[in-house]
């Protein structure tokens, strides 16, 4: 055989197995993306943040899908920053990033960068979920325990297999975070499901408070409280904040892309409603 047509052969052996590859990989991102029930790419989130009655800052969370090697993820991005009054006594904007396994919903990567008046940091951390470490870009490798995720991640984490668990009050659901370099345990209690008041109208919420511990900022549990939609979505539509300084809120104000109808409670959705 001449060495032009075993060259020809190769080529078109290594097309055939990169469009299997190729196929196959759309397969299983396909049926990931249809595993996943509560968020979706494309989908944003805006709220406006009130120091009291003083309109003073924005956040925004949106979703994407990026390639990395021959898989997907989801990138996650929230934004905060100051605006009007507030912003100029006190600029700040941070900016969080994750990138999330789009099958285990857990995160391979995430970016922390801060600009609060003169102060800046930047850290961008790799889940090392083989040997249980995280590597920081700042202080290195940390041991974690398993299943360890950013921030963000394990928001989104709770809002995929956690909220739509069926609660009995004091429930408490309890995360392990990796932040600011070191490794934190959440934890949050249910109080409640009930109608709320929002922007958008009555919106049957799940209200869960922070459990209190040593190093919380918060002298009871009711200081904050933050309403998660029961629609199947399972975004937050308010938080509240009572700090020594004064009160916090965190409204929705706007909403794209949602996976679920807004609004729409779950027991509507299986008939159960009255």
């Amino acid at each position: 055989m001449k060495l032009k047509q075993i060259i020809i052969l190769l080529i078109v052996g290594f097309s055939t197995l990169n469009i299997a590859k190729a196929q196959q990989n759309e397969a299983h991102l396909r049926d990931s993306l249809y595993k996943n029930n509560s968020y979706q790419p494309g989908e944003y989130l805006q709220y406006e943040v009130k120091y009291g009655f003083i309109a003073g800052g924005i956040a925004e969370m949106k979703i994407d899908l990026v390639p990395i090697g021959f898989d997907w993820y989801y990138h996650v991005v929230a934004i905060a920053r100051t605006k009007g009054m507030v912003g100029a006594l006190a600029s700040l904007r941070d900016k969080y990033e994750s990138y999330i396994d789009i099958t285990t919903g857990l995160p391979i990567k995430s970016v922390r960068d801060i600009r609060e008046g003169n102060y800046n940091r930047y850290d961008e951390a790799l889940f090392r979920r083989w040997e249980n470490k995280v590597e920081s870009m700042r202080t290195g490798l940390h041991d974690v325990p398993p299943n360890t995720m950013d921030i963000l991640a394990a928001f989104y984490y709770a809002r995929r297999y956690i909220f739509k668990n069926e609660f009995k009050k004091n429930d408490v659901i309890k995360l392990t975070t990796f932040f600011d370099e070191k490794v934190y345990n959440v934890q949050i209690r249910y109080k409640e499901t009930k109608n709320i008041k929002t922007d958008f109208g009555k919106i049957e919420c799940l209200r869960f408070v922070p459990v209190l511990d040593a190093q919380s900022p918060f002298k009871k549990e009711e200081d904050m409280q933050v309403w998660f939609t029961n629609d199947g979505n399972f975004i937050p539509v308010k938080i509240k904040m009572d700090l020594p300084v004064g009160s916090v809120k965190c409204e929705l104000s706007n909403y794209k892309n949602l996976k679920n109808p807004f609004g729409i409670p779950l027991s509507a959705k299986s008939g159960d409603a009255e």
